[in-house]
């Protein structure tokens, strides 16, 4: 059972990043679209719940400068690294597996976070919290 929930965190993380990579490419090349950033802000609310809090890069209200974009895909292939070199070490226990994995997004969310603007923090903070609540609104418990 815990490997089963280990490795859905593993791949969890490694599937919003490499959903975060593809979107910050492709958002370099449809930038200059007339509407492209109003196209892309409904599809990532819709998915609410299964947004990532490490992922601003997919978001075009913060207007992140290209070397913002480079240094979170650098963050980003960082983790990527580690999750793999976490994957491949048959010493960890699933416990330890779980946690690493939780210390490596936690570290990652810290990066992100420090690339951005105190302006865009807040931005995407806000947006975060409205994430929560229509989740919670939506799956009332």
């Amino acid at each position: 059972m815990k490997k089963c929930q280990v490795s859905a965190v593993i791949f969890s993380i490694v599937f919003f990043g490499s959903l975060t990579l593809v979107a910050a490419s492709q958002q370099g090349g449809s930038s200059s679209t007339p509407g492209a950033g109003t196209s892309a802000r409904p599809s990532q609310a819709s998915q609410g719940d299964r947004a990532d809090p490490d992922t601003p890069e997919a978001d075009d209200s913060l207007k992140l400068t290209d070397d913002q974009k480079t240094r979170i895909k650098t963050v980003r292939e960082e983790t990527q690294e580690q999750l793999k070199a976490m994957q491949k070490d048959k010493t960890l226990t699933d416990d330890q597996r779980q946690k690493k994995a939780k210390q490596i997004k936690m570290d990652t969310r810290k990066q992100v976070w420090s690339v951005l603007t105190p302006e865009q923090r807040k931005i995407w903070a806000d947006e975060a919290r409205e994430r929560r609540e229509a989740k919670t609104h939506a799956n009332p418990q």
